[in-house]
C-alpha cells in the first residue's frame, strides 16, 4: 500500500517509523501536479496532508480519484485553526470524504500509526474465503530480511534471515502483512498461515544449504497460537520432514503477560525450546513489566525495538537502562538483537551497548530469496568460498 506525504514533512522521523512499522511504500509530493500523478492508478493509498496542502487543487485531485481506488486521508494540521481561516470551506469539503483522520501538527508515533491503521482497515474488505483461497492456491509468498551478528572481531556476518509473509492478491497486488494478518487472525486461520510459512521457510533453507548458503530462519509467531497444545510437536515434525533441525529456527514472539511463569502461553514457549527451537522476545521496548520477570522467561534472544534505540541515543538515562538490559540478557545466556537499524550512527551506537546482532534497512530490506546471496558471507570458514 502506498503512503503519499507532503514534501514539508519528509524529514519527520515519526513518519518514517510508521512507514517501516506498517510496510508502506512512501512517496512525497511538493506540488499539486506531482500529487495528481501519484493519485493515478488503481492501488490503495493513504495520503498525509499538512495545513498548506489543504487547497483547492489538492481537493480536486482527491475528488477525481474517488471511485477509481479506495484511499484514506490523514491531516497533520489543527482543524480549529483551519476552520478559523480562509480554508474553512475546504475543511468542510474534506469532511465529505469517507476516510479522513486528523492527527494535528504535533503528532507522535502512536497517533499517526493509529490513524494509518484505521484508514487502512476501512479500505480493506478481505473475506475468509479469500484467505482460504490464497492458502490453497499458494498466493502467499515469503521475503527474507537478513540478520547479521558480530564475529569475534569487528566483522558482522549474516547467519539468519527473517521470513516475512506477503500476499500476491489477484486484485490488490502485493500486500504487506498488516493488510491481511488482522483478518487472518480474526478468521481463525493464523495457525494455517504460520504452518505454511514454516514449511516454505524450511524448503528455502534446504535450497540455500544445497548452494552453500548456511543460514537459519526467524519466523514470527502470533500470540494466539500459543494456546495450541500440539504446536510444538507439529512444528518439530514439519522441520524434520525436510531434514532440518529445530535449532535452525527462531520463533519471534511479542511480549504479552509475563508475570506468571506458569501461564499456558509461557509453558508453550518452554515446550518449543525443549524441542530445540530458539525463542526471541521481539519488539522489546525496555518496559518495566517485561523486566520484572525477565530472568524467568524461556527466551534465547531479545530484539530491541528501534524506538528504544533512538531514545537511548538521545537520553543518558535511557542509555543506562538499555545497557543494563543488554548486560542482564548476556548474563542469562541470551543474545541481543537491534531491529530497525537504518543509519551509520545507530550502527556505531550498537558498540556502546555491546549488541550481538542487528537487522534493518542499513543492511537490507526484506528481499526475494535469490538476493540473499548478495548479503551472505562465510568468512569464518576458510574452506568455503564466499557467495557473491
Amino acid at each position: 500500500m502506498l503512503l503519499i506525504a507532503s514534501e514539508t514533512i519528509r524529514a519527520n522521523q515519526t513518519l518514517n517509523d510508521v512507514v517501516r512499522e506498517m510496510s508502506f511504500t512512501l512517496s512525497f509530493f511538493a506540488k499539486p501536479s506531482t500529487f495528481v500523478e501519484l493519485m493515478a492508478g488503481h492501488s490503495r493509498r493513504v495520503v498525509v496532508l499538512t495545513d498548506g496542502d489543504v487547497n483547492s487543487e489538492i481537493l480536486r485531485s482527491l475528488s477525481s480519484a474517488k471511485g477509481r481506488a479506495p484511499f484514506g486521508i490523514i491531516v497533520a494540521a489543527d482543524r480549529a485553526s483551519l476552520r478559523s481561516s480562509s480554508q474553512a470551506e475546504l475543511v468542510d469539503k474534506l469532511a465529505g470524504f469517507d476516510n479522513v483522520e486528523w492527527v494535528g501538527k504535533d503528532f507522535d508515533f502512536n497517533r499517526l500509526c493509529g490513524s494509518a491503521r484505521r484508514c487502512r482497515r476501512r479500505m480493506l474488505k478481505i473475506s475468509r474465503q479469500e484467505v482460504e483461497g490464497a492458502l490453497e492456491h499458494g498466493e502467499f509468498v515469503l521475503r527474507y530480511q537478513p540478520k547479521v551478528e558480530r564475529n569475534s572481531g569487528t566483522e558482522w556476518l549474516t547467519r539468519e534471515a527473517e521470513a516475512l509473509v506477503r500476499w500476491h492478491h489477484p486484485e490488490h497486488g502485493l500486500m504487506g502483512p498488516l493488510e491481511f494478518l488482522p483478518e487472518t487472525e480474526a478468521f481463525g486461520l493464523m495457525g494455517k498461515l504460520s504452518e505454511y510459512v514454516l514449511r516454505e521457510a524450511s524448503r528455502q533453507l534446504v535450497a540455500w544449504h544445497d548452494r552453500g548458503i548456511h543460514l537459519n530462519s526467524c519466523i514470527n509467531l502470533a500470540s494466539s497460537q500459543l494456546g495450541d497444545p500440539m504446536l510444538a510437536d507439529r512444528y518439530a515434525e514439519i522441520v524434520k520432514e525436510v531434514g532440518l533441525e529445530c535449532s535452525n529456527f527462531t520463533f519471534e514472539v511479542i511480549a504479552q503477560d509475563l508475570k506468571d511463569p506458569d501461564a499456558p502461553h509461557v509453558q508453550m514457549l518452554r515446550s518449543l525450546r525443549e524441542k530445540g527451537f530458539r525463542i526471541c522476545l521481539a519488539d522489546f521496548r525496555v518496559a518495566s513489566s517485561s523486566l520484572s520477570t525477565f530472568e524467568q522467561m524461556p527466551f534465547d534472544e531479545v530484539k530491541i525495538h528501534a524506538s528504544a534505540l533512538r531514545r537511548a541515543q538521545k537520553d543518558p538515562i535511557s542509555l543506562t537502562v538499555l545497557a543494563a538490559v543488554t548486560g542482564l540478557a548476556h548474563n542469562l545466556g541470551m543474545s541481543v538483537c537491534a531491529e530497525g537499524v537504518e543509519d551509520q550512527a545507530t550502527f556505531e551506537f550498537l558498540k556502546t551497548i555491546e549488541c550481538d546482532k542487528m537487522q534493518g534497512f542499513l543492511i537490507s530490506e526484506a528481499v526475494i530469496p535469490s538476493i540473499i546471496r548478495r548479503v551472505y558471507s562465510a568468512k569464518d570458514d576458510p574452506s568455503e568460498e564466499e557467495v557473491a
